[in-house]
């Protein structure tokens, strides 16, 4: 059901205040209009229900979207190549964004229990809703289906990319579930448009980098290998996968470092010269996939991008809605076994903090904007879809130019094009409150990259959620078995905290 389009007598305002969607917000229409949205998830867990004050919390559906207007947009023309937000001065009741579900309880294996839990929330978007005219969040309370006052109630905040990022969502689940939030600004709904995703972005980028770009990106590749060589290119894992992501469905899985070796390797970091824990999350990753899929095999690298929200509200930006994002392209070029840990951590943190990396990724999030989305034909579109019948709803045969690309990438055995993941990372944010645990992560995206990893740090210790199309680059052991050598790089580093590791010292013990 839409929101109600009455007025208020002293709104004195139109009836509708639309915007376009540029770049990224595009492309993230663009992939729920084929089948497969992008969707993020913050689930918190609290003792038992009456850990939470429910009632309060059906009142705070309201009070927030009286304070920050995009919860209460849809999308119209969602399938032209003009999408836009709408806002009609109006809230979603409590009962259209908030939900009940029940789960087994599984006392024996509390872990398992949360990520069966954790795997349901991730879904609640993978339905027919329709981009016109149903709330794009959604609040859904799990209980145990067996003596639920005294079972862990886990509460689930799903939101569609579009309207928010990873750091956003976690700031909104905190004001969900916070006593006070009376110290939160009220936003006008003028500010998305003058401030919100894509601000800027139909700027053009430097001339100098749309030529470096696609020299790098379309001339490079078809040389000849002994020129590429020459050039210094390595190319992206994966080049082929086994099997196309539209016959590949995604799967989430769930890594918990513990508090303690958190700490333990926040130090450990310290005293290699890397001052954060994020270079040293993200290189323990990147050698577990080298370990498992490229060791020597080929002259693949893995490149990876991360996401960084630079919003600054002090300068305008929304408090927790939209964002204000930037990209950092990361390759570990060829590693060997003789390449060493820190070496890579360092490499990875300059460029993570580097200023001039983040305009680069500004920059190419222009060159994104300016990608053709012409509208075609339906009746033409001669690329397998999903199946009508699944989900979400919708005719999937393409719209436009844009719908036409993601159909054909997720249809192909090489769809990655020079990326091999994502990998976003929130640091340290600390529970919100009441809660004992916190998970952040996304939806698995068929036209995205082999994995999209989400890291979240809080008195807990790190979770770590990995989403893969299961069966095309990586199946369901390999995930497992490259998150075991993940765990078991942290453990090491940490046990040794003086050595200089090597990749070969690392990955080569038995796991």
């Amino acid at each position: 059901m839409a929101p109600n389009t009455g007025l208020t007598e002293a709104q004195g305002e139109s009836a509708l205040f639309e915007w376009s969607i540029h770049s990224i917000g595009r492309l993230l229409v663009t992939n729920r209009s084929v089948g497969s949205p992008s969707t993020i998830n913050i689930m918190l867990t609290f003792p038992s229900p009456s850990s939470l004050d429910v009632s309060r919390l059906t009142k705070r559906i309201d009070e927030l979207q009286q304070l920050w207007p995009l919860l209460c947009v849809t999308i119209a023309d969602q399938r032209t190549t003009n999408p836009k937000f709408r806002y009609r001065y109006s809230s979603w009741t409590a009962d259209q964004i908030l939900s009940s579900k029940t789960y087994e309880a599984n006392p024996n294996n509390p872990k398992a229990e949360r990520d069966s839990v954790y795997e349901m929330a991730l879904r609640q978007f993978q339905v027919k809703i329709s981009y016109d005219s149903d709330p794009l969040w959604g609040i859904t309370l799990f209980r145990a289906s067996s003596n639920p006052d005294s079972q862990t109630l886990y509460v689930a905040l799903t939101l569609d990319h579009v309207i928010i990022d990873g750091r956003g969502a976690v700031k909104l689940a905190k004001a969900l579930v916070a006593t006070d939030i009376s110290h939160l600004a009220k936003e006008d709904v003028e500010l998305y448009d003058k401030a919100g995703i894509g601000q800027g972005a139909e700027e053009l980028p430097p001339y100098s980098l749309i030529a470096a770009t696609i020299f790098r990106m379309v001339l490079v590749p078809r040389l000849p290998q002994v020129v590429k060589r020459w050039l210094g290119y390595v190319p992206a894992w994966p080049q082929k996968i086994s099997q196309a992501t539209i016959d590949s469905p995604w799967k989430s899985s769930i890594v918990d470092v513990p508090a303690n070796l958190t700490l333990k390797l926040k130090d450990v970091g310290k005293k290699h010269g890397v001052a954060t824990l994020n270079p040293t999350f993200h290189t323990a990753w990147v050698l577990a996939i080298w370990a498992l899929f490229i060791d020597g095999k080929s002259d693949e690298a893995i490149w990876d991008c991360s996401v960084k929200d630079l919003r600054d509200v002090d300068k305008g930006d929304p408090y927790c809605m939209a964002g204000h994002p930037t990209i950092y392209m990361w390759s570990t070029g060829r590693v060997k076994d003789q390449s060493r840990f820190w070496d890579l951590a360092q490499a990875y943190s300059n460029v993570s903090t580097d200023p001039q990396a983040a305009l680069d990724g500004w920059n190419m999030m222009k060159m994104v904007n300016m990608m053709k989305n012409g509208p075609t034909n339906p009746e033409e579109c001669k690329y397998r879809a999903p199946d009508f019948d699944s989900l979400p709803a919708g005719d999937k045969r393409a719209c436009t130019l844009a719908e036409e690309e993601a159909l054909k990438k997720i249809n192909s055995m090489s769809p990655f094009q020079g990326m091999s993941g994502t990998w976003s990372n929130l640091s340290y944010l600390g529970l919100p409150e009441g809660a004992t645990d916190m998970i952040f992560g996304v939806s698995g995206n068929a036209t995205g990259t082999a994995f999209n990893t989400c890291l979240v740090g809080h008195e807990g210790g790190a979770r770590i959620q990995n989403a893969y199309s299961d069966g095309a680059a990586m199946a369901e052991d390999d995930v497992k078995r490259a998150e075991s050598i993940f765990l078991h790089i942290l453990q090491s580093i940490v046990e040794e905290e003086e050595k200089d590791w090597t990749v070969a010292d690392l990955v080569k013990k038995p796991i």
